[in-house]
């Protein structure tokens, strides 16, 4: 095949695909460049402060609208590429999720499952009760089975006489979601989807082998903790705790005696999650509140203010897997990331309460500014391009390496932009 050639066709299988992690404390919009062999390059990243949302709910829609505008901003000049539409991000106390079966009996002669049968037992499954003021966000395939057996992942051109599947089904509240909408249109941007944190970030941070074994992924945020186990490469059971980063802070501020930004800056850079790992006579410098001269406290004081809610953080994320009915039966155990995640002790308090092998994972398994992706707030917004990749068909997996000529052709495309 000629050079030309070669340069169409990959050219032709890429997308540019952009994401939206609207947080509660933090924006971030991130710019992908997708193969269909199975890469993703991040190309522009922006990241910008925001105070529009509480607990993953929109309390200031022009604060929110303006944050968005700014990080799509940052990740366009970065990238050079522009955007219109992205796939966002949604979390809060009001989405809630179960898992729904569904069944069709296979009545042709030959007995031969076909499309129409997979489509039907799936809209059967979607047939749920909801009130008027929900929506379904997600309906997501769990694994079909073909006469009481288990454990199939496409059932066409199979034969048997019963087809059912279970389906997870992720719901949130109607003007939640369309708040979230609106401050995206507001800021002269289409959503194309809306995605689950959890689900976004679980892809992100683990591999498809990983999610198969069986994985829990924790994504500890400013205003939310959500969690989502991972069955058989498939999304088994998803929770929203409406607890995060920002109770830390706030324990913190009340404490200490100082403002929220003050108790934020000491958290960073002096926070620990556990006592026993402060060593003696560590201190750190802050203000109170009403005077203008710091104070010098002694760092085990601000681990005790911490320790107390990450361990409730996790209690809470504890009962969640439970009721998935896989404590303890995760081989690949915990996966932590998001923000609160940073912080040292965690995945110590974590590993703990859990009881289960625990660690902190950023993006991984993709290129291009991989640096500037290389930490835990980054996850859920890399992981909502992913999310579009798959359901447009271009074939991610963050566990593939890329080919020689797919750098190659990736060089030359980054020197023309």
């Amino acid at each position: 095949m000629p050079a030309s050639a070669v340069w169409e066709v990959a050219v032709a299988k890429s997308e540019i695909l952009a994401g939206l992690d609207i947080g509660s404390t933090k924006v971030c919009a991130t710019v992908a460049e997708v193969y269909g062999d199975g890469r993703a390059d991040v190309i522009g990243v922006g990241l910008v402060p925001c105070g529009g949302l509480k607990r993953g709910v929109v309390v200031d829609m022009d604060a929110t609208a303006t944050a968005v505008r700014e990080s799509v901003d940052l990740a366009q000049r970065v990238s050079g590429a522009e955007i219109h539409t992205v796939v966002v991000s949604v979390t809060g106390e009001h989405i809630s999720s179960l898992n729904s079966p569904g069944r069709v009996a296979i009545t042709q002669d030959d007995r031969e499952v076909r499309h129409d049968h997979v489509e039907r037992v799936l809209d059967a499954s979607r047939v749920i009760v909801l009130p008027p003021e929900r929506e379904i966000i997600h309906a997501i395939p769990r694994g079909f089975r073909i006469d009481g057996q288990a454990g199939i992942k496409d059932p066409v051109g199979m034969a048997g006489r019963r087809l059912e599947v279970e389906t997870h089904i992720v719901t949130g509240g109607t003007s939640f979601l369309q708040n979230v909408t609106k401050c995206v249109a507001k800021a002269g941007l289409e959503t194309e989807s809306l995605v689950l944190t959890s689900i976004a970030s679980g892809l992100s941070v683990t591999s498809q082998e990983e999610r198969e074994l069986g994985v829990a992924v924790i994504d500890c945020g400013g205003g939310t903790t959500d969690i989502a186990v991972f069955i058989e490469g498939e999304v088994y059971y998803t929770a929203v705790l409406p607890i995060g980063g920002t109770h830390v802070t706030h324990d913190i501020a009340v404490g200490l005696q100082s403002s929220q930004d003050e108790a934020e800056r000491a958290k960073r850079e002096a926070g620990c999650a556990k006592v026993d790992m402060v060593l003696q006579g560590e201190t750190f410098q802050v203000a109170a509140l009403g005077s203008s001269e710091p104070r010098q406290v002694p760092r085990h004081v601000l681990a005790q203010l911490i320790e107390p809610r990450v361990e409730e953080i996790f209690e809470m994320a504890r009962r969640e897997i439970d009721r998935s009915g896989h404590l303890g039966l995760l081989p690949m155990g915990v996966a932590l990331t998001g923000g609160t995640a940073l912080l040292p002790g965690v995945v110590d308090s974590a590993a703990r309460i859990l009881e289960t092998p625990t660690r902190v994972e950023v993006p991984r398994g993709i290129g291009g500014m991989v640096d500037s992706v290389a930490s835990p707030i980054y996850s859920t917004a890399v992981g909502l391009v992913l999310y579009a990749a798959r359901h447009r068909g271009l074939a991610y997996d963050n566990g593939r390496a890329p080919s020689l000529l797919a750098n190659v052709v990736t060089g030359i495309k980054k020197l023309f932009r």
